[in-house]
């Protein structure tokens, strides 16, 4: 499979500078990541009547930022979700028969 999402395409999301290298690796698995819960809560895998389109895309970018600035267990600040959620944008090509 192509790479759907790039290490640079989240770094410029993220507002992370292309020099900064030492988080690399976790912004991969973030990625990895991202791909995989958006599967999941769709119930479908990319290439198998889905296609990673700009929705997904921007679902997943929006899911790699929240963990990368949401990295422990409990926040200082309260956080309220945004109107256009992650879960508003990959909702519209869920399966129904995924609960």
């Amino acid at each position: 499979m192509t790479e759907l999402i790039s290490l640079k395409e989240v770094k410029a999301h993220c507002r992370i500078d292309d020099d900064y290298e030492d988080e690399d690796d976790l912004l991969r698995d973030y990625i990895a990541a991202s791909l995989e819960v958006c599967q999941k809560h769709i119930g479908k895998r990319f290439g198998d009547d889905l296609a990673f389109n700009p929705a997904l895309k921007v679902g997943c970018l929006m899911y790699i930022c929240m963990l990368y600035e949401n990295r422990e267990m409990v926040a200082a600040l309260t956080i309220k979700e945004v109107p256009l959620t992650i879960s508003h944008l990959w909702s519209v090509y869920r399966d129904p028969g995924v609960y």
